[in-house]
């Protein structure tokens, strides 16, 4: 099982500052990590999904959480058709709505 690199809302917020900056495929090569546990597109968002889990949990069900899901869901798609900009975009929108959301 992958280790993300975050374990509450706050170090989940820098999470997806690193995933927007990096898809779709300028992730870093993390050094004694398995080819199979290297940064990928799909392992990106696999983390951004676990992350919601982990706010929800700590900050309760909110709108803005939700809504993230379907910016993932959204940005992951134009990611995989080739739409580098349109994902980013969407990305910014995620980062906008999980940012108002308090977080220590």
């Amino acid at each position: 099982m992958t280790k993300f690199p975050f374990n509450d809302l706050h170090s989940f917020k820098d999470y997806l500052a690193f995933v927007r900056m990096c898809a779709p495929d300028l992730f870093p090569v993390r050094e004694g990590v398995p080819a199979t546990e290297q940064w990928s597109l799909s392992l990106a968002f696999k983390g951004l999904y676990e992350g919601l889990v982990i706010a929800e949990q700590e900050q309760g069900p909110r709108p803005a959480f939700a809504e993230c899901k379907e910016i993932f869901d959204a940005a992951h798609k134009e990611y995989l058709a080739g739409n580098r900009k349109a994902g980013f975009e969407l990305m910014a929108k995620a980062q906008k709505a999980i940012k108002a959301v308090p977080s220590q």
